[in-house]
């Protein structure tokens, strides 16, 4: 292994050279542990109790059926793209830590498929998540306007009487 000088100076003061891609976790094993623990532990747990508490609103929004209005329909639109975005992001974080800092020795079954379907996976959970994501930002603008003119201006009540006129811009247009 050669070695490499970082301080330019003449002192003798060098590192051992590392290969950019020799399938070793890059980290102390202190930094290896927590990654993993967060990474896929902690973000995995949060998505499914995320995607639980999108269900269950998802649930209760369809049977208030008494009084449909704007905000319950934008609500319910809004705990859907909650969901798929909890979705990419469970597809995206802990299997980028596992495909990471996965045990270079197990390079067998699972792991062996994760390092070559991941590249692939990768690049279209990124799309779906910020999707996702830029639609939750103009959903919760929407709420945000139609709570406003409910309140603030009670008689322009156009939003609460059409609530697919609030998403008119997102509807795709009928062939017909």
């Amino acid at each position: 292994m050669s070695s490499v000088n970082v301080t330019g100076a003449e002192d003798n003061s060098t590192t051992p050279a590392v290969a950019c891609d020799d399938g070793q976790p890059v980290g102390s094993p202190t930094y290896i542990f927590y990654r993993t623990v967060i990474d896929v532990y902690v973000v995995s747990a949060l998505c499914v109790a995320g995607v639980v508490g999108n269900l269950l609103s998802m649930v209760v929004l369809r049977r208030d059926r008494d009084r449909p209005n704007a905000t319950n329909w934008l609500l319910q639109a809004l705990a859907v793209v909650d969901t798929v975005y909890l979705l990419a992001s469970a597809l995206i974080q802990p299997l980028k830590t596992v495909n990471d800092v996965g045990d270079p020795a197990g390079d067998g079954g699972a792991r062996a498929v994760l390092r070559r379907v991941f590249p692939y996976v990768e690049p279209h959970a990124w799309a779906l998540a910020s999707t996702a994501q830029t639609a939750t930002v103009w959903l919760v603008l929407l709420v945000t306007v139609d709570r406003y003119v409910a309140v603030c201006q009670p008689l322009k009540v156009c939003l609460a009487r059409h609530p697919r006129v609030a998403c008119q811009p997102f509807y795709p247009r009928d062939a017909s």
